[in-house]
């Protein structure tokens, strides 16, 4: 299951689900709660909630998960609020404890600007600004030893707000693979498909067998 961040949707996954290997099965759907016309406010919580629900439909009990950006903390949260249904963990460009200045920076930043500046088609300036609200306030540290999953982290050389929490999600989340990745930037999986492809399914081979 391939996990968005903000502004792109489940399209960017495209290249990643026609390359799977053989005997895999690819879905990317979109995270609740990034459009307007979504019933529930986003929290990781809520968007990892509405993963295991998409599970739940398509009658799948464990999956492996790979998520970028914001998918990427949703998928951290999906593993550590449902251990028994993470297969596998696969994290590109995610975040442990986001820069609280920096944040709060940013949030001030996107107030002032219009939203058309800023903001995908059917997403509000309110809804960005809820997204952004819930991701400052996130803290993995303490519940990252929970994760038990086979767990690949990944990041681009050149994504260099992320490259520390790379780090410190590979530390403390159990047995840990780390790949800091050459001339890839944040949004690599569109950037460079067949790298990213190469070396998640170099992972998913390993773990399934």
């Amino acid at each position: 299951m391939f996990l968005h961040g903000v502004g792109v949707g489940p399209e960017s996954w495209d290249a990643q689900l026609t390359a799977l290997p053989p005997g895999f099965e690819g879905t990317a759907p979109p995270l609740s709660g990034l459009r307007d016309a979504d019933a529930t406010p986003f929290s990781l919580e809520a968007a990892a909630r509405s993963v295991r629900d998409d599970l739940d439909r398509r009658g799948v009990g464990e999956a492996h998960l790979c998520g970028l950006s914001l998918g990427a903390m949703v998928a951290t949260r999906f593993a550590i609020d449902y251990p028994e249904r993470t297969a596998s963990l696969t994290l590109s460009g995610g975040q442990v404890r986001p820069p609280r200045a920096l944040m709060g920076l940013q949030n001030a930043i996107m107030r002032v600007l219009p939203a058309r500046m800023v903001t995908p088609p059917g997403m509000s300036k309110r809804v960005l600004l809820t997204i952004l609200n819930a991701v400052g306030k996130v803290d993995f540290q303490s519940e990252l030893p929970r994760i038990t999953a086979p767990t690949l982290v990944m990041c681009g050389s050149r994504d260099r707000p992320n490259l520390p929490a790379a780090r410190q999600l590979a530390t403390a989340i159990p047995d840990a693979e780390l790949q800091i990745v050459p001339e890839a930037g944040h949004e690599w999986n569109t950037q460079m498909p067949e790298e990213f492809s190469a070396r998640l399914n170099k992972f998913l081979v390993r773990v399934d067998i």
